[in-house]
């Protein structure tokens, strides 16, 4: 019988957060399940998560040239990304400051100036309002224009990724990211990177936190959600994702390091401009790499993935975004990245790799999704949180770290939920922080 108790949705936020106090218990491996799938934890998530800390909104090559332009989502509301005219990558909200409609309805473009279309309103890509309709009649000559600029949006770049954040308090993100940044190196530093075609959304009914879970510290699901693999001959093993290391940093961020490989799964022409960007300790891992399976806190995750696409040997780069737009509802954004200077027959192999695979029709995000599906299904409604029903984040407890050459808090093997403890660590400190 269903114990009598208060509901998240009747509690206060101080309740709530003393609830989630009491109840996520990272350190012991105790993670509730309401937390997946409760309206009250969600629309604090919105506050204290996604309107605090540093989100991803895209990668620099996808406004390439001079006043290009593209609007994003940061923690559900409109924003312009604009490249001046001096080449300089500035963040607008997508407001016109006279009456509040959204000033850009494109997705991208190239454009100096944007017109709002209610009252005609004009502004610069650089956020000045530089000219206002009849203003000479109908307003005083007194008149300032200058206290009617866009309402500027804090946006940093690490290597091409670019994010954002609406506080104006956050850590500079090169801090945000702190030790992460070694291994970002291996994914989008390691040589000029660029978009490949236009980003993939889609719309998957589950948990962002789900998507996160995954891919920061998850290979132990491969054997079995992913075992068709092995069966046709992509890899060697359906245990082949248990080689390498699991690597978590501060602030809720981690991966998972396939490593050994006996083949070089980069562009061999750019070996030199690999061994440029990276240090020698890098380049080493960089060379010895299977995959590299990670997630920046709170929702972007990454991946470089090596697989043998009809008998042939080739990697993809791709990050992922989960962007939350209801408790059990969230939109993927799936960008394609690859070597700027790679041949281009490197490059229409590596995309026929990430389609096959990591795309929405590819076989392992479609193993995935309906595993994040149900798994927000079984977290939903009142009966999870009356019955304080929890998951298991035990694995590894008990082991001991070894050295790595990179920085972070490393285990011997991908087999692991030391980064998810970390992950809902971090989670956990920025929902009950004051």
């Amino acid at each position: 019988m269903i114990k009598t108790k208060q509901f998240a949705k009747e509690m206060t936020k101080e309740q709530l957060t003393d609830h989630l106090k009491e109840t996520v218990i990272p350190k012991e491996g105790t993670i509730p399940a309401y937390i997946l799938g409760d309206e009250s934890v969600y629309h604090l998530e919105h506050e204290k998560v996604f309107l605090k800390t540093w989100v991803f909104v895209g990668h620099e090559s996808e406004i390439p040239n001079k006043n290009d332009f593209m609007t994003r989502e940061l923690s559900g509301y409109s924003i312009i990304i604009t490249r001046t005219g001096d080449d300089e990558i500035n963040a607008f909200y997508n407001m016109c400051t006279h009456r509040g409609m959204k000033l850009c309805r494109a997705d991208k473009g190239n454009k100096r100036t944007f017109q709002c279309p209610y009252h005609g309103f004009n502004f610069r890509n650089t956020g000045e309002c530089i000219g206002v309709p009849l203003q000479k009649d109908i307003y005083s000559e007194d008149f300032d224009r200058s206290k009617l600029g866009l309402n500027q949006v804090r946006i940093e770049s690490y290597k091409g990724l670019l994010f954002a954040t609406w506080n104006e308090e956050a850590e500079p993100l090169i801090d945000f990211l702190g030790n992460l940044t070694w291994y970002l190196d291996l994914l989008v530093g390691r040589a000029e990177m660029e978009v490949v075609g236009e980003p993939q959304r889609f719309i998957v009914n589950a948990n962002w936190k789900v998507g996160s879970d995954n891919f920061v510290g998850d290979s132990y699901h491969t054997m079995v959600t992913h075992g068709s693999i092995a069966k046709l001959g992509m890899v060697p093993s359906a245990t082949y994702s248990k080689r390498g290391y699991q690597i978590h940093t501060e602030n809720g961020h981690g991966l998972n390091l396939g490593m050994p490989n006996p083949v070089f799964a980069f562009p061999e022409e750019l070996k030199e401009e690999f061994k440029s960007n990276l240090t020698k300790e890098q380049y080493e891992v960089l060379s010895n790499m299977k995959n590299m399976i990670g997630n920046v806190f709170p929702n972007l995750s990454f991946l470089i993935s090596h697989t043998e696409i009809k008998g042939q040997p080739i990697s993809n780069t791709s990050v992922r975004m989960w962007r939350p737009i209801g408790v059990n509802k969230m939109e993927v954004t799936a960008w394609m990245l690859v070597e700027k200077n790679a041949p281009q027959e490197w490059k229409d192999r590596s995309r026929d790799a990430f389609i096959l695979t990591f795309s929405p029709s590819g076989i392992f995000e479609q193993d995935d999704t309906e595993v994040f599906t149900d798994i927000t299904i079984a977290a939903s409604g009142s009966m999870p949180f009356q019955k304080n029903l929890t998951y298991n984040y035990t694995m590894g407890l008990q082991r001991e770290t070894v050295d790595f050459v990179g920085p972070g808090v490393a285990y011997g093997d991908k087999f692991s939920e030391a980064s998810q403890r970390n992950f809902y660590k971090y989670w956990l400190e920025l929902m009950t922080k004051e």
